[in-house]
């Protein structure tokens, strides 16, 4: 009787039993610290934090009060890049191998294990798909290689039945011709069905990346660069099939603004933030969000740039004697700056000043060193900021780091933001 007793008390206790993760990173000396989220619609939630061992061991604790899902492990800067998410059923640990070059590799858990081994065969299997659009191939071999494709999904949904990993497996399922067609009306095909097995309404595909990454690709495959309405209509039925869920809506729109935003597309992120973003933003309180917005309108390709006193009682609008402009902003403290700058003056040395004329914004804390510094490119027109990062100027330009550039049209219209030097010079290249 007291053994069946205790079974009783134990039996709670087995139920609430603790799991981990638990892995190597390679190179070992390349992370020293793991986080551990919780994906959301929203935002990823922070549940805990662990060491990495000098051996590049980690193991993280997963609580027994977890709610079954989808996690992220993030490990270095930035987190969008050294990051991954894994599947918890609240039933089993979990063990891996992360490399820098190979990425992450499930050694044990049955969720993350099948969905690694789909993911695995169903791409392989998808490679096969370009050759198969080839003018003369036999209508057989056609068929076979979307017969295979067909078991190896038909394989894993049955295989997962009942697993979290089946919400995201069903969700691959490619559409199947009914007759050879070539790849423009494959494409048609696969546009028109592309959302077919894909829930919005899912909640465990609403707690992972899947939605927004799933709407980008249907964006911005089935739309031409060159042709803004075709992105526009897939923006359009994306906010469709999102439907009434307005948490939902913003999180993916605002991963596609910040895409369009970082590839300089003004027109179609201000589409985004115009017809659905900066209400959904306003809406959910998100002042971040809504100043990225009103900044990057003033500062995108096709913005009348930011005026501002060049400090000799001229302001960048009265300037008149070139055809383009070319404003830095930099600092005489910034290392990487006073590297670059001299380049610059260098590469522009047989440049004419009615062709482009520099601007160079200083951004700093006192007037030494930079009072010293400027004296080596007499032929800037150069411009001190006061305050550094607090700097007005900077702010309304949305400065995050130095050196930064903006070409100006004679209009001080924006014309290209380039990141690098390599692509400074290549812009300038185009204009001259």
């Amino acid at each position: 009787m007291k053994k069946f007793i205790f079974l009783l008390i134990l039996i709670p206790f087995l139920g609430l039993a603790q799991h981990s993760i638990s892995g190597t990173f390679t190179p070992n000396d390349q992370f020293s610290k793991v986080f551990l989220y919780r994906v959301t619609p929203n935002y990823p939630t922070y549940i805990s934090n662990s060491n990495i061992a000098a051996d590049g061991n980690a193991t993280v604790p997963l609580e027994s009060t977890l709610e079954t899902g989808m996690y992220r492990l993030v490990f270095g800067v930035p987190q969008d890049e050294y990051y991954f998410d894994f599947i918890y059923n609240g039933k089993e640990d979990i063990t891996f191998e992360y490399s820098s070059t190979g990425g992450v590799t499930f050694l044990t858990s049955d969720e993350n294990l099948i969905l690694q081994e789909y993911n695995a065969n169903a791409d392989e299997a998808k490679h096969l798909l370009s050759a198969t659009f080839e003018p003369d191939v036999k209508k057989s071999t056609f068929f076979n290689v979307f017969k295979a494709i067909d078991g190896i999904q038909n394989q894993y949904e049955t295989q997962s039945e009942g697993m979290l990993a089946n919400h995201f497996i069903k969700t691959g399922r490619l559409p199947i011709p009914q007759k050879q067609i070539s790849i423009e009306e494959y494409l048609s095909l696969e546009k028109n069905e592309f959302f077919k097995h894909i829930d919005f309404n899912d909640p465990i595909l609403q707690n992972s990346n899947y939605l927004e990454n799933a709407s980008k690709i249907y964006v911005f495959r089935f739309a031409n660069k060159d042709t803004p309405s075709q992105y526009v209509q897939n923006i359009d039925y994306v906010a469709t099939k999102i439907g009434a869920n307005n948490e939902l809506k913003k999180s993916i729109l605002e991963g596609l603004w910040y895409d369009f935003s970082d590839i300089d597309n003004m027109e179609i992120a201000n589409y985004i933030s115009d017809t659905y973003l900066e209400e959904l933003a306003q809406e959910f309180g998100d002042k971040k969000l809504v100043a990225d917005i009103h900044k990057y309108k003033k500062t995108g390709v096709g913005a009348k740039a930011p005026n501002f006193n060049l400090g000799n009682s001229k302001s960048l609008y009265d300037l008149n004697d070139a055809e383009n402009y070319l404003i830095i902003f930099w600092s005489s403290t910034c290392s990487h700056c006073l590297k670059e700058i001299p380049e610059v003056n260098k590469f522009l040395e047989n440049t004419s000043s009615n062709k482009l004329k520099v601007i160079a914004f200083g951004l700093e804390e006192s007037e030494h060193p930079w009072k010293d510094t400027i004296k080596e490119f007499p032929s800037f027109t150069h411009v001190y900021g006061a305050g550094k990062w607090e700097n007005k100027t900077s702010n309304d330009y949305n400065v995050v780091a130095t050196p930064t550039y903006f070409l100006l049209n004679a209009d001080k219209k924006i014309i290209a933001k380039p990141d690098s030097l390599e692509e400074l010079e290549e812009t300038i290249n185009t204009i001259q």
